[in-house]
């Protein structure tokens, strides 16, 4: 009996001890904290996503992580790291959306040396609310060696928005202070242009001038836009407008344009669809851009490289677009892409390519476009006599022709063959001619490779490319083919991009 009773009261006492261990491990009370390296992935499909930033989320096999302690209810959308404050140690930027504000932010994290941590120090509430017009880096802006955090992006109106901000820190005290130096918003575009004097001069006026562009308030009615210059102030410490332009627009140019700009993307895109191309050739290559809203690609051609973007997103704004665009081969490279219409047959593009680095040069691809029209340039090309541009003799002529991925042509008296990295073609090709146009008609016979396809198949609109000393002259080493279709009673481009060929030279 009093086995049993010693039995019963051991039993009794290892069940006491089984459930405090079980309550003090599941019933234990909740305690405030804040989170620390969360791995987390910009939620940019969801703009107004409420999910705590504890949560690990992998997008496009991206994990970001913040090294700055995030607090309850805010979600991590990117990472920018750069020594902001010259302690030769890097800081982090974050940018942040949170359960009570529509609009993005910026977590300002500070490296403190002594606790080896990443400190709080400040929040930058922006403008924008949509991720992906929205940019920001940092950027040695005034060209003093001294990195200023800059962003950029759309507000809900369609305002474009510029921010720059420099950060001051005392390491005796820990003091932080936040500067800002530039702060503009316009109804028009806002980008940078690098300055070509010494920026590291006493009286420098910066390594960037800011230039925006924007309606005419005084008069709201008119076509007219005002563009303004903004330099760096070594006396101010920050950016003041320098300079102010007015730019006559056209009343008849006017009309036709409110009619592109109808508010809705889709319009604004039938009128960017096709070839452009860069009208200034510094470099001596022509530049040129192809808009496909149907297929959502955006090809960017020198006739020796060409770039693919799959086109992502898209915002209206004053006289334009913004495009947000993404790599077709590698999705991290971003290219953001400001449109802005100057006339009915003129486009200015700035680009901004967001590669998580600094980039200190303008964009080779920023300047002024206009819309490639074939028939503007076989009439520009007709000689005295009447005589058509012999653009099948040329094209024969060769030696031989290449396109920007090496692409390897010959054509030969109604036959062509064509030789990629991994494949050979031949086939046949027959010239066709219309009132004012020419056509060239291809047909694949043969193919050696494991996948039997067609290099060329259909009509083709064939033209010279402008020139690159004179764009309203031709050039018959570069030959433009567009797919086309021809019906009894018209033609018009498909949505196929266009072939650009560059006559080969003789070794």
């Amino acid at each position: 009996m009093q086995n049993r009773i010693v039995l019963a009261v051991f039993i009794v006492a290892l069940s006491a001890l089984a459930f405090l261990i079980i309550a003090r491990n599941y019933f234990k009370p909740e305690k405030e904290s804040e989170t620390r390296a969360k791995l987390v992935v910009p939620t940019v499909n969801s703009e107004n996503s409420s999910a705590d930033s504890t949560n690990t989320v992998v997008d496009d096999g991206i994990i970001l992580t913040s090294l700055v302690p995030l607090q309850a209810g805010e979600t991590l959308i990117d990472i920018v790291s750069e020594d902001f404050n010259g302690d030769g140690l890097e800081d982090q930027v974050n940018a942040i959306k949170t359960a009570n504000s529509p609009y993005l932010q910026l977590l300002i994290g500070i490296y403190n040396a002594k606790t080896e941590r990443y400190e709080r120090k400040a929040i930058i509430g922006t403008h924008v609310s949509q991720v992906k017009t929205f940019s920001y880096y940092g950027i040695d802006l005034t060209g003093t060696n001294r990195m200023a955090l800059l962003y950029q992006g759309f507000t809900e109106t369609g305002s474009s928005v510029l921010q720059a901000y420099f950060f001051d820190i005392d390491h005796k005290t820990n003091d932080f202070k936040l500067h800002i130096i530039a702060d503009l918003e316009s109804d028009g575009a806002i980008y940078l242009q690098q300055g070509e004097s010494n920026s590291y001069a006493p009286e420098s006026t910066g390594a960037y001038t800011i230039m925006v562009y924007g309606s005419d308030t005084e008069n709201p009615s008119g076509s007219d836009q005002i563009q303004s210059l903004w330099n760096w102030s070594a006396r101010e410490q920050k950016y003041v407008q320098t300079n102010k332009i007015r730019i006559k627009g056209s009343k008849i140019a006017a009309e036709e344009l409110s009619k592109i700009q109808d508010g809705t993307v889709k319009t604004m895109a039938d009128y960017l669809n096709g070839l452009w191309y860069k009208t200034e050739a510094k470099t001596g290559i022509i530049r040129y851009i192809f808009f496909d809203y149907e297929s959502a690609q955006i090809i960017f051609s020198t006739g020796q490289e060409e770039e693919v973007y799959n086109w992502a997103n898209s915002s209206l704004h004053y006289r334009g677009i913004y495009i947000s665009s993404t790599n077709f081969e590698i999705e991290t490279l971003k290219r953001n892409i400001n449109v802005n219409i100057a006339d009915l047959e003129q486009i200015n593009i700035a680009i901004h390519d967001d590669v998580s680095m600094v980039i200190k040069e303008e964009s080779a691809w920023n300047g002024s476009y206009k819309k490639m029209k074939f028939s503007d340039f076989y009439k520009e090309n007709t000689s005295a006599n009447g005589t058509k541009p012999t653009y099948i003799e040329s094209l024969e002529r060769g030696p031989f022709w290449q396109m920007s991925d090496g692409t390897h042509i010959i054509f030969t008296s109604g036959t062509y063959r064509v030789k990629t990295a991994d494949k050979e073609y031949t086939g046949t090709y027959t010239p066709l001619q219309t009132e004012n146009q020419t056509f060239i008609q291809f047909r694949t016979k043969t193919v050696t490779g494991q996948e039997k396809d067609e290099f060329w198949s259909g009509i083709y609109q064939i033209s010279y490319s402008p020139s690159i000393e004179d764009d309203s002259k031709i050039d018959d080493n570069r030959i433009i083919i567009q797919p086309y279709t021809l019906t009894l009673t018209e033609a018009y481009a498909t949505d196929g991009h266009p072939f650009i060929l560059t006559r080969g030279k003789q070794n």
